[in-house]
Parts: C-alpha cells; structure tokens; sequence
C-alpha cells in the first residue's frame, strides 16, 4: 500500500508487490479530512496489507550530505526555509538528508502513530536510477512543478518551483538545463502530473525525447479501473 500526503489531499493505492497490479486506488480531499486523515484511510482496510510505504511532499526543503547530518534539525535551515525545519527524513541509499519545513497544520495532520513519514522527494530518488545521459523528471502540480535533473548517473538538482502556466514551465526547465550546461536538443524529458498530456507537445519543440511517465515500468492497471490517471498519479505508483 501507497500513501502520498499532499496540500490538497490524501492519495492512496493498493498494488501487489511481485505482479505491480493494481487492485484499489483512491484520493480523499483536503475539504473531507478530519484531525486524523490518516488514521481515517487506515480505518478504510479490515487488514492492512504487508508493507504500507507513506510519504509527504514537502517543497520547502535543503538537502545536505548523510554525512553532514546529525540527530537534531541545525538552525541554519530558518536562514535557508524562511523557517526552522521541522521535519527530518534520511535516504540511505542516496547518502543524502532532507530538511523541511511544514506549516502547523500539515505538520500536525501528516502525523501517524503507526507508520513512518518519509519525504516523497527521498523515497522518488530510491526508485529512480540517475541517467548517464541528461534526463529530467518532470512531475506537474497545479502551482508548482517538481524537477529531478540527472547526468553523468550522478542527481544534478532536486527541487520544486512555482508554476502554473506553459511559459513557467518552460523557463523552469530551460533555466535548469542552462544552469547544469546541457544541450536542450540532448536532454531526455519525462513528463507527469495532471496537465502532462497537454503540455507534452508545448515541451517537444525545445527538448529531444520528451515523454509521458511509463505507466507500465511500475504497474499494470486494469480495465476496471479505466478512470485511473496512472500518468497523473506517478509519485504515488514510485512509492
């Protein structure tokens, strides 16, 4: 089972391990939430499944080295997040920590007292493997758009800019590449997200290979759940 905290709702998935078939799926919004949004998906299953990975987006967030780290939050992130983090999450197989700061009341509602919080851009970076060649990882929100830049099979840049528009789009990922010296006409492309499909062919005159998330590199989905967006709910299916 899959569940990805978001600002506006919760999303959840059920999926076989071995098989990746995906048997459930659902979103409760923010406006239906109680005091315990997860505790209240949680009340939706008689028997958990085995394996329950939950994450929350946080786009205010520094990453430093694992081995930078230590077991308390330092206070240089309020220079940095505009506030002290408040949210600590380790990927070990990256080498890398995350420190984020969340407003009270997501920080409040996010927390669960049976399942471990990690950062989605953390657990994301677990499943995805860095490219040799320049590649970005585009995941679009309704304000704001989510970038993993990789070359050289090194992350060049992790981060989340505002956007609700094709021209901040395209300046985000122009300034990107431009920043990271990469010819545009070599640079991979993976669109998701609600509006992917149609900022696909916005995308297509500037970059080579622009393409919509695989759906099926991480699930097969059923013709029982047609009215499922597999291309809009990628985080979730990288969970």
């Amino acid at each position: 089972m899959s569940i990805l905290y978001q600002q506006d709702g919760l999303s959840f998935l059920v999926r076989h391990t071995t098989t990746r078939q995906v048997y459930l799926f659902g979103f409760h919004p923010r406006s239906s939430w109680s005091e315990n949004p997860i505790a209240d998906v949680l009340a939706g299953f008689p028997e958990l499944p085995g394996e329950v990975c939950y994450a929350i987006e946080a786009s205010h967030t520094v990453l430093i080295p694992e081995i930078m780290s230590g077991g308390e939050i330092p206070d240089w992130t309020a220079t940095v997040l505009g506030q002290k983090a408040n949210f600590m999450d380790l990927s070990a197989a990256n080498s890398m920590t995350f420190l984020s700061y969340l407003n009270e009341a997501d920080l409040r509602l996010s927390q669960s007292d049976t399942l471990v919080c990690r950062h989605n851009w953390g657990v994301q970076l677990e499943r995805l493997k860095p490219t040799s060649q320049p590649k970005l990882w585009v995941h679009i929100y309704a304000d704001n758009v989510q970038i993993f830049a990789a070359s050289d099979a090194k992350w060049q840049v992790i981060n989340s800019f505002p956007c609700s528009n094709e021209s901040e789009l395209l300046y985000h990922l122009g300034n990107v590449s431009e920043q990271l010296g990469w010819d545009r006409a070599a640079t991979a492309v993976e669109l998701s997200g609600y509006s992917a499909r149609a900022y696909k062919p916005i995308v297509e005159p500037y970059f080579s290979g622009v393409q919509l998330f695989k759906t099926q590199q991480w699930a097969k989905i059923s013709s029982a759940l047609s009215d499922f967006d597999a291309v809009a709910f990628a985080n979730l299916l990288r969970l």
